[in-house]
């Protein structure tokens, strides 16, 4: 399954969901996080892990382009 990324700009607020996951990537590197943001007891926690396969196929993907 691809997984359509929307492209951010440097500035742009914008809303991510809570207790679900939201997959971050840079677009001069291709590096990929997958992150969760969660509240609790009116905290704001986050959580964020490398996705390595995901990370790798940007990265091919970018280099085809060029």
């Amino acid at each position: 399954m691809k997984t359509k990324y929307k492209q951010r700009y440097d500035g742009e607020g914008f809303e991510v969901p809570l207790n679900k996951l939201y997959r971050l990537v840079c677009c001069d590197c291709g590096l990929v996080h997958d992150v969760v943001f969660v509240v609790e007891d009116g905290r704001l926690g986050m959580a964020a892990k490398r996705n390595k396969r995901a990370t790798t196929y940007m990265r091919k993907k970018s280099n085809e382009k060029d």
